[in-house]
């Protein structure tokens, strides 16, 4: 039988945790992104041996699974840094850092990997005349890349990269695994007493539903907006 004392009891705890899961979120995805926005614009303009680098690191850390990237993270590269501290004759020591960090850089690897296709895929399916149209303007190629190639091609990449966002933000119930107490950390916590798994989880299910509700509707809007600017530029 549903424990409904249980669920009013607990939604104060779980709206608390709220904010932790979405700076995780935001965090992994603000500097994610702006990494594979980087490797995407070194792989599609082939430059030399940082290219390929950054081919080898897209499709290593897309082969790895996330409780993986955590926990070689958490627990991992502390004890690297800190032997190599130790040959070095100075101690380093990691453990201060809060888990939180840890998740979000291993959430942040994950991200730029993943982004990084994206925005190569969104780059190469802007027309090339672009460019070219740009430089008879007298603009120059930063110019250009940011004010009208970028624009066009975070229309085409934004709904890829929305369905990325949602991903990451039921992603960060993993970092339940490193210490970090987010939404699902909060929900088991609260059900282990009496064992009110069912309902912790019904309400945890419901949590993410309405974060991911709101989220479409934010990338919608962003999505048709940007698709008038492309649909302008194109016309141009």
């Amino acid at each position: 039988m549903i424990n409904f004392g249980f669920i009013v009891q607990s939604v104060p705890a779980l709206i608390k945790a709220i904010p932790v899961t979405l700076l995780m979120a935001f965090a992994a995805a603000a500097a994610g992104w702006l990494l594979g926005l980087g490797i995407a614009l070194i792989r599609k303009n082939k430059v030399p041996v940082i290219s390929q680098i950054c081919a080898v690191f897209v499709s290593f850390m897309r082969g790895v699974p996330m409780i993986i990237l955590l926990y070689i993270s958490y627990y991992a590269l502390p004890v690297v840094v800190y032997n190599y501290g130790m040959s070095i004759g100075r101690e380093i020591d990691l453990n201060a850092i809060p888990a939180v960090l840890y998740a979000v850089l291993a959430l942040m690897l994950d991200q730029a990997a993943y982004s990084s296709e994206i925005f190569r895929s969104a780059l190469s399916a802007v027309d090339e005349g672009q460019m070219e149209a740009c430089y008879s303007v007298g603009m120059t190629k930063s110019q250009a890349l940011i004010r009208i190639v970028l624009p066009q091609a975070m229309a085409i990449a934004v709904p890829n990269l929305s369905g990325l966002f949602l991903g990451l933000v039921k992603g960060t119930s993993l970092a339940y695994y490193v210490g970090v107490y987010e939404i699902t950390a909060t929900a088991n916590l609260l059900a282990m007493p009496a064992l009110n798994f069912i309902e912790a989880y019904v309400m945890t299910t419901i949590i993410y539903e309405i974060i991911s509700f709101i989220f479409n509707k934010l990338f919608r809007g962003c999505e048709n907006r940007l698709k008038r600017f492309r649909a302008g530029a194109s016309a141009a």
